[in-house]
């Protein structure tokens, strides 16, 4: 019986952690789209092309940020 009691009581704190983890992840998706934005840290090729398309120069891509371009991209 004691053996029972055991698997059992196991069983039950193992659905509270999870219970617990699902909870927390929960909240962490409510957070994240109010999280800073992400850090722009270069502009790819593929950027580039599309910035171009927009009507930018090379010399103005060249000189704009990775922040500037990726605001200039809608991303």
């Amino acid at each position: 019986m004691a053996g029972a009691d055991d698997y059992l009581r196991r069983l039950l704190d193992r659905a509270a952690e999870e219970e617990m983890f699902l909870e927390r992840l929960g909240r962490a998706e409510e957070v994240r789209p109010d999280a800073a934005p992400a850090l722009s840290l270069m502009i790819t090729r593929e950027q580039r092309v599309r910035l171009r398309a927009l009507g930018f120069t090379d010399q103005d891509i060249h000189t704009m940020s990775p922040a500037e371009a990726h605001r200039h991209l809608g991303l």
